[in-house]
């Protein structure tokens, strides 16, 4: 009988040790989407900025909404900024066309 208790008790703390440590993985993964999600908005967001210094009209910019756009990886908005600055008469729209071509 006192065999059955110690398996049962040592039973529910895997079991409940299981169960946090997959919640907290869950979590962890869920961090680390968030961070890419602001990494994405805020590399957008200096794209947009960097097209706005440079007078493009903004109705064009106001397109790349990048609360919305935040879906992209960071390394898409990394690639347009590069396209940009590479290429100062170049437009964000068509910067993010070569872009998504790679993408």
């Amino acid at each position: 009988m006192e065999i059955q208790v110690k398996v049962k008790t040592v039973l529910s703390g895997l079991i409940g040790l299981t169960g946090l440590l997959t919640a907290n993985t869950s979590h962890t993964s869920g961090l680390g989407t968030l961070s890419e999600q602001l990494w994405s908005q805020s590399f957008c967001e200096q794209a947009v900025s960097l097209a706005q210094q440079r007078g493009e009209a903004p109705e064009q910019v106001k397109l790349a909404d990048c609360r919305l756009l935040n879906y992209y990886q960071p390394s898409y908005w990394q690639c347009v900024m590069a396209v940009l600055q590479a290429d100062a008469g170049l437009k964000l729209n068509t910067a993010r066309e070569r872009c998504l071509a790679g993408y």
